[in-house]
This record gives structure tokens, C-alpha cells and sequence, in this order.
């Protein structure tokens, strides 16, 4: 028997040797999710995960269960993190897979029926993925403008939401304009009569307004029946006059769900953002607050869950006793933590690369009580 026929699985398939958030392909998509092993650990933690998921489902009303929705994934490099909060977006956004080769199609629960044994954890993820959530998955660093800003996390949020409402990522006060047109039923109108003075399609061309500032004004008199005046005096101001803070992002996404109806759910999933903090004091307060806020105004129905090469201890570095109070409330926003370790990943490698057929393994048995002490 040659080698390559001993393994379950070709042996010369390509496999990403690191898991990318943004990698969104169906070829990826499908073998993250049929080659994904849940070991023992794994398991366990989907467990816990869902345990305190569902429990904010259950009891919305009560403030300390509704505040539990931080979530902190740690592990070393290689450990599987950004690959188990992959899964977990699949999972929660009850995505429908597709097979790039044959065009078959499959919801991500349905990876799972043979790798949990635990029918109660299995109806608790069907239960989890059957309401409706927009997951916005994302490594925070290809997302910030820079890290000095003190409100940089923040401003990362509010992009990531805004460009999965299909609203300007790039430019904020612009897609408050566009919220404030989709609020008054006019945003449509106000597209078609963009185009028409533009020539081109607003989504092609909002990120450069400044630029087009004549036609945009055109666009916004007819839409919302002003004169050119007014509207380019609304226009040029917004920038200017544009702010918002922690508690008034928590405020948009509460009215967001609302909108929604009663089960829907938004959930951050935040890739490296131990990494992307560093021993910036500042940064952690804001991701701090900002699940904070989310808890107490959306009342669980907003969820952070973060990844980091360390745990939450030891991300706040050597810190003195003062020091240590101040991170007292921001360790307590993360009431879910769970932390990867090396082991997974040799039970990974076994099951994921060096699983053997049944007849190589009769084989490879033969051999080893034969010749197991020589080799």
C-alpha cells in the first residue's frame, strides 16, 4: 500500500495553513467547515458558548444574564482561535455552504451532526442558529484607520456596522446621511437622482463626496424636496457637526434590532484584538466600555467575542496594583473565556491530516505487532 492510500482524506489537497477572517470563498469556506475536528476541548467550550448564548435569549429581561455577552477566545499562534470563532460565525449566521466543485449546498449545522455525540449540545446550536443574526466577523487591524486614536476601536465598530447594513464604511457622517434618508423612506429617490445628475451609481461613488458635492446636493433637494440652499448647507455641515460616542453606538444598534423584531441579534466577532491593543491602556477601556454599553442598551442581543494570543490576564501585561482595579470591570465584561491550548491542536493534526482508512489501519496494526518493537 502506498502512503498517499493510507489517509482518509488526498493527501495533496491544499489546506490554508492560517485561518484568514476575511477569506470568504466557497472552496474555503466548505473545507473549513467539513475538515473542522471538535475535539474534546472544543466541545466543551461550543458548550459553554451556547450555554450562555441561549441564556440570554431566555431570560432578556434580567440585567446580570443580559450583561454576559464578551466572550474572550485565547491561544498561541496556531492554536485554532481564529479558526474556532470562524466556525462560530458559520454557525450563528446559519450559513448555507457551497461546494466550489460540484455545486452542492449545505448549512454550516449540518458539518456537525457527525462531529458532536452530544445530541443535547446539538439542539442547543440548532436552537441557537434558528433566529436571525447578522454576525460581523473581522480582524481589527486590517479595519482601524491607526491605533493611536483613542476612540479607534470604536470607530472600527461603527464602520464593520454601517458596511453591514450596506452603508459607507468609510466615511461615518456619510452614512448617518444615508440612515437619516432610509428613515424618511426617501433613500431610493435620492440613488436615482444621484445617478441621473452623476452617471454613475451612488454605492460606486459615495466614498469621494467631497468631490461631488454638486450632484449629491442635487440629489438630496429632490429626494427630501428642499432647495439647493438648504441642502447644500445640511451637506457641508455634516462633517463638521457629526459625532458620536459609546453610548450613542449602542444606541444605534439597540434601534437597529429593534427595527428588526424581537429575535434578531447582531455579534461582533473581533479577530487578534489582543495584538491590536498592546499595553494601550486607553484601547482596552474602550473595548471595555463598548461591551459594556452593548450589554446594558441591547440587553443581549448584542455580542463581542474577541480573539487574542493570550488571555485576558495576560494581556493587561505587568500591571501594579492600581492598575489592576482599573482592568477589575473590564475582565468581568468578558464573563465567557476560553482559552486554547497546544493539545488541541495535536488531537487537530490527528484527526484533520493522519486519519486512516480502515484498511490501512488493519494494515498498519499487522505491521506494528509484528515489527513494534524495532520501530
Amino acid at each position: 500500500m502506498k502512503i498517499k492510500d493510507l489517509f482518509v482524506k488526498p493527501i495533496n489537497r491544499p489546506i490554508n495553513g492560517v485561518v484568514k477572517a476575511e477569506q470568504r470563498d466557497d472552496e474555503s469556506v466548505w473545507q473549513e467547515l467539513d475538515e473542522y475536528v471538535a475535539t474534546k476541548q472544543v466541545t466543551e467550550y461550543l458548550r459553554r458558548f451556547f450555554d450562555a448564548y441561549l441564556a440570554t435569549a431566555d431570560h432578556p429581561n434580567d440585567p446580570a444574564v443580559a450583561a454576559r455577552m464578551g466572550v474572550w477566545v485565547s491561544g498561541f499562534f496556531g492554536s485554532g482561535k481564529s479558526h474556532f470563532i470562524k466556525i462560530l460565525s458559520y454557525l450563528l449566521s446559519n450559513l448555507e455552504a457551497r461546494h466550489a466543485q460540484d455545486g452542492k449546498t449545505q448549512r454550516a449545522v449540518e458539518f456537525f451532526t457527525s462531529k458532536i455525540k452530544d445530541p443535547m449540545l446539538m439542539g442547543d446550536i440548532r436552537r441557537a442558529v434558528a433566529g436571525n443574526t447578522d454576525v460581523i466577523l473581522f480582524n481589527i487591524d486590517s479595519k482601524a484607520d491607526a491605533k493611536t486614536d483613542r476612540d479607534a476601536i470604536l470607530q472600527v465598530f461603527l464602520r464593520v456596522f454601517n458596511e453591514m447594513q450596506g452603508l459607507s464604511g468609510d466615511a461615518a457622517h456619510v452614512a448617518e446621511m444615508e440612515r437619516y434618508l432610509i428613515s424618511k423612506g426617501v433613500f431610493e429617490p435620492f440613488k436615482q437622482a444621484f445617478e441621473a445628475s452623476n452617471g454613475n451609481p451612488w454605492e460606486a461613488e459615495r466614498d469621494a463626496v467631497d468631490f461631488l458635492r454638486d450632484d449629491v446636493i442635487t440629489a438630496l433637494s429632490q429626494a427630501l424636496g428642499m432647495s439647493e440652499d438648504s441642502a447644500g448647507k445640511w451637506f457641508d455641515n455634516a462633517r463638521e457637526t457629526y459625532k458620536i460616542n459609546i453610548e450613542s453606538f449602542a444606541g444605534l444598534v439597540n434601534n437597529y434590532l429593534q427595527s428588526k423584531g424581537p429575535n434578531h441579534r447582531v455579534v461582533f466577532l473581533v479577530d487578534e484584538v489582543g495584538q491590536f491593543i498592546g499595553q494601550n491602556t486607553q484601547l482596552m477601556l474602550n473595548l471595555q466600555t463598548i461591551t459594556e454599553q452593548l450589554g446594558t442598551q441591547c440587553k443581549g442581543r448584542a455580542w463581542v467575542i474577541v480573539t487574542s494570543q493570550e488571555d485576558i490576564d495576560a494581556t493587561l501585561g505587568e500591571a501594579n496594583q492600581a492598575r489592576s482595579n482599573d482592568f477589575s470591570k473590564i475582565q468581568g465584561r468578558f464573563h465567557t473565556r476560553l482559552s486554547l491550548s497546544s493539545s488541541n491542536t495535536d488531537e487537530v493534526i490527528a484527526h484533520r491530516l493522519l486519519e486512516k482508512t480502515p484498511a490501512a489501519r488493519a494494515q498498519l496494526e499487522a505491521v506494528w505487532a509484528v515489527k513494534g518493537d524495532i520501530i
